[in-house]
């Protein structure tokens, strides 16, 4: 009842007002009241939503910078990778600097072990680029032979090194022509590996210096593949016509890392 009276009064009230031309006193208090708090909440309400918005925004820069990060990552790494195989690429370059890609005789590949043998050290290769190696193909370094596969298993070989004392091979000085067959020199007089080249008649034309390549008249080898070196010449213990030359091998017997398997050499 009460309630009712107080609209009924408040209802005069203002249209006593409205025809005078002005609010009423309980519409300007209430102006002077509810609006500001209206304005508060509708600003509250607007801050609100512009916090809600801006969450939502730092959640997804935040996965963004997150995914940016790992590929960036990612690059980095391939980059490192590219560079790995930069080098790896230089490095066998500068130790095969004859090899011409796409030559379908070379075979670039890597010695991976030695072991013993009674007539000296075999060496393991393996190539690099997958192709097959195959037993009787010419391993060489960019310096010169090293020696040729005997036994073979897809892309892995074994080689008998020309300091093996089951290896000959008919070699060639390349100054003067003369020929004669190049093997192992086993002597305690030498701590390194070095060869001999045997059967040069007396009048031979051979110096110290001489370098000896392999001959045409090889069945293993190709031509003019460098072999080594004459250090000293003897003569040779089965005869005094002839002589021996004492020939440090040109490839570095004790340091292989790079070789080249050339296939199809003869």
């Amino acid at each position: 009842m009460a309630l009712c009276l107080l609209a009924v009064i408040l209802t005069f009230w203002q249209h006593t007002a409205r025809r005078g031309g002005r609010d009423s006193a309980p519409e300007r208090l209430a102006q002077r009241v509810v609006w500001p708090l209206q304005a508060v909440i509708t600003s509250a309400t607007e801050w609100s939503h512009d916090v809600v918005v801006s969450l939502t925004r730092s959640r997804s820069l935040t996965q963004e910078n997150r995914e940016l990060r790992e590929q960036v990552d990612r690059l980095e790494a391939e980059k490192l990778q590219l560079h790995a195989y930069y080098l790896e690429n230089k490095e066998l370059k500068d130790a095969l600097g004859f090899v011409i890609a796409g030559d379908a005789k070379g075979v670039p590949a890597r010695a991976i072990g030695r072991s013993s043998s009674p007539g000296g050290t075999m060496l393991t290769v393996k190539s690099l680029d997958g192709r097959t190696i195959e037993a009787g193909n010419m391993v060489r370094t960019q310096k010169g032979l090293l020696g040729r596969v005997v036994t073979a298993q897809k892309t892995v070989g074994e080689v008998l090194l020309v300091s093996h004392t089951d290896h000959a091979v008919p070699g060639v000085v390349q100054r003067s022509g003369d020929q004669g067959m190049v093997y192992s020199l086993e002597s305690s007089d030498y701590t390194e590996p070095l060869l001999q080249m045997e059967k040069l008649r007396g009048e031979a034309d051979v110096r110290v210096g001489d370098i000896i390549v392999t001959s045409a008249i090889s069945e293993m080898y190709p031509p003019n593949v460098p072999i080594g070196v004459v250090i000293r010449l003897q003569t040779a213990p089965a005869s005094s016509r002839t002589l021996r030359a004492v020939i440090k091998p040109a490839a570095d017997l004790g340091k292989i890392d790079y070789v080249l398997v050339v296939r199809g050499a003869r």
